[in-house]
């Protein structure tokens, strides 16, 4: 009996230390810990974490450094003037697939943003009907992307294929740059309609000045596309780091699980409004309201999580090949840290 209850304590005490130990190893010795950061809502699961205390929570300083695309937040990580970069799945995929080893280990904006909208100017008869009927709506136009062989183009060009349509024919593709220029490039007419990211859907959706054809983050096709939702851009580090620092990896996890749980409760929305508005400002007409959209669009779409969706990243690998932007993609386990929620 004495060795029975010795074997049962020793199998209770096993069992709580395995409960307990996730907890006690999420626990940073005080490291600091650089994120990339984007203008507009950014990366707002970091942002709200040093405002609310959670970065310190969990025993680790965490900053933020403005860099406004992935593959410069990549190179910056590789470079080391970075720890993590906020970066989509392509990304990742072809870095790894070029031998640099990263992972995602948590969530950022998991969605794609990618958006469509006419200016007013234009006839789009098909606009508000949904996928594929808008496609028709574009033939003979000029399209703003931002920039020429972008992976937005790529998307935009398979699109177009699958309904028929020739890229290189049936419209003219006008590199429009980010989204001031692009917003700008359809109020001037020099294009007519713009594939491009938030806010410019919720100027015009405000405003009145465009009209919103789809949105990558809710529209439910392409089934390709909206199969990706879940997985697209995350908080990617270097496998070197992860393997020097397992505890600051299992901290910044519970950092960004804690903060997605405070951006997604409703009743903490004017808070999360005022942290995005102490990060970025948007300088133009009616910019508070239609940044507070744009926040609240976001949030009801779900796109600020922790958890990676790992059925989503194999959709994003998938969709590269369909779209013949790459001819070989990584295995999910080789860009997605096994740890990551």
């Amino acid at each position: 009996m004495h060795q029975i209850r010795n074997a049962l304590a020793s199998a209770t005490l096993a069992a709580l230390m395995s409960l307990t130990a996730p907890v006690a190893m999420a626990q940073g010795k005080g490291e600091s810990v650089k994120f990339q950061d984007y203008p507009g809502t950014g990366n707002t699961l970091i942002r709200v974490a040093i405002e609310k205390g959670i970065c310190a929570k969990y025993g680790i300083t965490c900053q933020l450094q403005t860099i406004p695309t992935s593959p410069l937040g990549v190179q910056a990580m590789m470079a080391k003037s970075i720890d993590s970069a906020l970066a989509p799945v392509d990304a990742v995929n072809q870095a790894v697939l070029r031998g640099s080893k990263m992972k995602m280990v948590a969530g950022g904006q998991v969605n794609s943003i990618v958006l469509l909208a006419f200016g007013n100017h234009v006839e789009a008869p098909n606009a508000g009907k949904g996928w594929p009927h808008f496609m028709q709506d574009l033939k003979g136009k000029k399209i703003g992307i931002p920039a020429r062989g972008s992976q937005v183009e790529v998307i935009v060009s398979w699109m177009m294929e699958k309904v028929g349509m020739d890229p290189t024919k049936d419209v003219t593709f006008v590199a429009t740059g980010g989204v001031p220029t692009s917003y700008g490039a359809l109020q001037s007419k020099q294009v007519d309609a713009v594939f491009s990211y938030d806010p410019v859907g919720t100027i015009c959706d405000l405003a009145k000045t465009c009209k919103v054809a789809w949105r990558a983050d809710s529209a439910k096709q392409p089934a390709e596309i909206a199969a990706t939702n879940g997985g697209v851009v995350n908080q990617v580090f270097m496998q070197e780091y992860i393997d020097k620092n397992p505890h600051v990896i299992a901290a910044v996890i519970r950092v960004t699980q804690d903060a997605a749980a405070f951006v997604n409760d409703a009743a903490n929305f004017a808070e999360v409004l005022a942290i995005t508005q102490k990060y970025f400002k948007l300088d133009m007409p009616q910019g508070e309201a239609i940044l507070a959209a744009n926040l609240k669009h976001y949030i009801a779409v779900n796109n600020f999580r922790a958890a990676i969706d790992r059925k989503a990243v194999q959709a994003s690998l998938d969709l590269s090949l369909a779209t013949k932007a790459i001819d070989k993609v990584s295995a999910v386990g080789d860009i997605v840290y096994d740890r990551a929620p």
